[in-house]
C-alpha cells in the first residue's frame, strides 16, 4: 500500500528557517555546551511553539500510518497503566485523525489512562519529518564527522509517570540528542555507573526498584522546544506526569568487535544463499572435507569466491559508507512508494535536500552502483548517467527534457525515464 498521506498542506514547516536557526553557529554552541558530545546538557529554547506543533502533527501521521498500513512491522510497542500490551489491533483502530491534535487524540484514545508508545527507525516514515530533521543535523555531521553506524531516531509519545523500559543503558556507543515537542515537560535522571549501586535482588537493567537510586542521580527538566543532549553509555530514566512527545535521534558508534560482527552479518545477509538441504553424518576419512563443498557453494561471493575476507569486508563497509551519505546520515532507507509513475518528457523532477544520489562504476563491467536514499541499486551503464545524477544533485528543478535532448542516443528518452522512475520509487525525486 502506498503511505498514508494525512498532512494537511497548510502545516507544513519552514525548511529554509531551520536552517537558518540550526546553522554553523550554533552546533558550534553545542559542542561547547557539551563539551564535544561527552556531557550531558540541555539546549534551551531551540524550537519555536510553531515549529513543534507542525513537528507534533508529523508525528501523529506516523502513528496514523503504522495504524492504518505498517501495524507491529517496524516494531511499535505501546504500555497501558504500565503493562505492554500485545495485541495492537485496537489501538491501531484508535490512530489519530487529520482534524485533532495531540491531546484531542489522547482523551479519545486512552481516556483516563496512562499509556507510552515507542517507535524505533522513525526516519523511515514521514518524509517531512525527516527532511526537516535531516537539515537541522547537517551542519553537525560536517563537524563530527558520519557516525560509524549513521542516524537513528526514535519516537516516544506517553504520559506515563517513568519510561516503561525502568532504569537502563541503550546499546553500546548510542549518544542522543532529544528534540522535545511537548506539550508537557520531561525529566532525565542520569547515573554514572560509580553511582549506580544495585543490590543482588535487583535488576541492573530495566530497574523499576528506582526511589532510592533517584538522589545519586543527576537531573534534567526540559520543556517544549528545548533539546537535550545525553552521551552514549549512560544509564538514565524518563519521567513525566504530563502528555509529551519526543524525537531521540541517535549518533550510532558501537564498538570495534561489535561493529565487525554487523559486518560479518551483512556479509552473511548479502553473500549466503538461503538452503533447507538436511546434511547427512559424514563417512568419509578424517582428512576428507569434500562434504563441506556443496555448504561453501552457499556463499555466491563475488570474483567466484577469490576476493580475501578482509577485502570483501571493506567492500560491505564502503556500500555501507555509501549508503548513509546518500541519506543524510539516516541508517535507515525509507520506505519506498509502492505505486510507480510513468515520467514524461515534459514533466520536473527535484531533489530533496539535504540528500544526495550518490554514484560509482560497480564491479560488474559496463554497470553503474546508484545509492538512493540509503537503498542499492546496480543499472548497466550509459554514456551521460553520471551527468544526469551530477544535474539533479545540484539544481533545485530539472526538466526531463534537457536531460533527455543533452544525450546523443536515439534511445535517450526511454534511458532517462527509466532512470527517473527507479529514482522516484525510491524517494530519491520528486514530481513537480
Amino acid at each position: 500500500m502506498e503511505r498514508v498521506v494525512i498532512n494537511n498542506p497548510a502545516v507544513g514547516i519552514d525548511l529554509e528557517q531551520l536552517q537558518n536557526q540550526f546553522n554553523n553557529e550554533w552546533w558550534d554552541g553545542f559542542l561547547t555546551k557539551t563539551k564535544n558530545m561527552t556531557i550531558p546538557a540541555i539546549l534551551p529554547t531551540s524550537l519555536s511553539r510553531e515549529q513543534t506543533r507542525i513537528l507534533r502533527r508529523y508525528i501523529l501521521d506516523i502513528l496514523a500510518e503504522v495504524g492504518c498500513v505498517h501495524k507491529e512491522k517496524y516494531g511499535y510497542r505501546l504500555w497501558i497503566d504500565g503493562k505492554q500490551v500485545l495485541d495492537l489491533e485496537d489501538h491501531f483502530s484508535r490512530h489519530p485523525r487529520p482534524d485533532e491534535d495531540a491531546e484531542e487524540w489522547v482523551s479519545r484514545a486512552f481516556g483516563e489512562k496512562k499509556f507510552g508508545v515507542i517507535l524505533n527507525r522513525g526516519e523511515k516514515f514521514s518524509e517531512e519529518l525527516s527532511q526537516a530533521t535531516a537539515l537541522m543535523l547537517e551542519p553537525i555531521l560536517k563537524k563530527i564527522g558520519m557516525p560509524t553506524e549513521g542516524i537513528l531516531y526514535t519516537i516516544f509519545v506517553g504520559n506515563y509517570d517513568m519510561t516503561p523500559l525502568g532504569i537502563h543503558r541503550d546499546f553500546a556507543g548510542k549518544s542522543v540528542l532529544h528534540f522535545h515537542l511537548g506539550p508537557g515537560p520531561k525529566t532525565m535522571y542520569v547515573w554514572e555507573d560509580d553511582d549506580y549501586k544495585t543490590g543482588p535482588e535487583e535488576n541492573r537493567f530495566n530497574n523499576m526498584n528506582i526511589e532510592k537510586h533517584l538522589p545519586h542521580a543527576t537531573k534534567h527538566t526540559f520543556g517544549e522546544g528545548e533539546f537535550y543532549f545525553m552521551p552514549e553509555n549512560k544509564y538514565h530514566l524518563g519521567m513525566q506526569n504530563e502528555l509529551s512527545i519526543g524525537i531521540a535521534c541517535w549518533f550510532f558508534n558501537r564498538c570495534d568487535y561489535d561493529f565487525a560482527n554487523q559486518l560479518l552479518e551483512r556479509f552473511r545477509s548479502n553473500y549466503l544463499k538461503n538452503s533447507r538441504v538436511m546434511l547427512k553424518p559424514d563417512k568419509k576419512p578424517v582428512d576428507d572435507i569434500s562434504t563441506v563443498e556443496p555448504i561453501l557453494s552457499l556463499f555466491d561471493l563475488p570474483g567466484g569466491g577469490d576476493v580475501g575476507i578482509k577485502s570483501l569486508l571493506g567492500s560491505i563497509y564502503k556500500d555501507f559508507r555509501y549508503s548513509l551519505f546518500s541519506n543524510a546520515g539516516f541508517r535507515n532507507r525509507p520506505i519506498p512508494r509502492s505505486k510507480d509513475v510513468d515520467i514524461k518528457r515534459g514533466d520536473r523532477v527535484y531533489a530533496d535536500l539535504p540528500y544526495k544520489i550518490v554514484c560509482r562504476e560497480a564491479e560488474e563491467l559496463g554497470h553503474f552502483d546508484l545509492f538512493v536514499r540509503g537503498t542499492k541499486v546496480t543499472l548497466r551503464n550509459f554514456q551521460g548517467l553520471d551527468q544526469i545524477v551530477d544535474r539533479i544533485n545540484n539544481q533545485k528543478m530539472v526538466d526531463v527534457n534537457q536531460l533527455v535532448e543533452a544525450m546523443d542516443d536515439p534511445l535517450a528518452e526511454q534511458k532517462v525515464c527509466y532512470l527517473l522512475k527507479m529514482l522516484h520509487k525510491h524517494r530519491g525525486i520528486s514530481l513537480v
